[in-house]
């Protein structure tokens, strides 16, 4: 299924899949930094497609190389107030209680799963701050 997955997204979009995962019924694509806009189509063209014909929301992320902009685009249409990369960590902090608690989720699942994805491309931890 991953498989079938990957070569339709790369068949729609004519955009190269680096990783891909599944969480919580959404399936996220992962592609080279500066190609989301072009796997996701003219005004997301892409993106409904692919949505429509898997049944399942679809999330584009770049794989940068800069570990603050890789943050930021796994968070995205959050903005923290700070991102700051210090002795091995990525520090986090938000303005409201309620975007800092859409980052941690229910009983810390979205945080978890922020967490392993940052330490699988970067090999740093992930903490929000107040």
């Amino acid at each position: 299924r991953t498989m079938g997955y990957i070569t339709l997204f790369e068949k729609l979009t004519k955009t190269e899949s680096l990783d891909f995962l599944e969480n919580k019924g959404q399936l996220i694509f992962f592609v080279k930094e500066n190609n989301a806009k072009k796997a996701a189509g003219k005004l997301g063209s892409n993106l409904k497609r692919l949505s429509n014909l898997l049944k399942k929301k679809i999330k584009i992320l770049e794989l940068s190389e800069d570990p603050k902009k890789f943050v930021e685009g796994l968070i995205f249409p959050l903005e923290p107030s700070l991102i700051e990369l210090k002795e091995g960590k990525i520090i986090l902090s938000f303005r409201t209680t309620e975007e800092r608690a859409r980052i941690i989720g229910r009983n810390g699942s979205n945080l978890e799963f922020l967490s392993k994805l940052v330490e699988n491309h970067h090999k740093l931890k992930l903490k929000v701050i107040s």
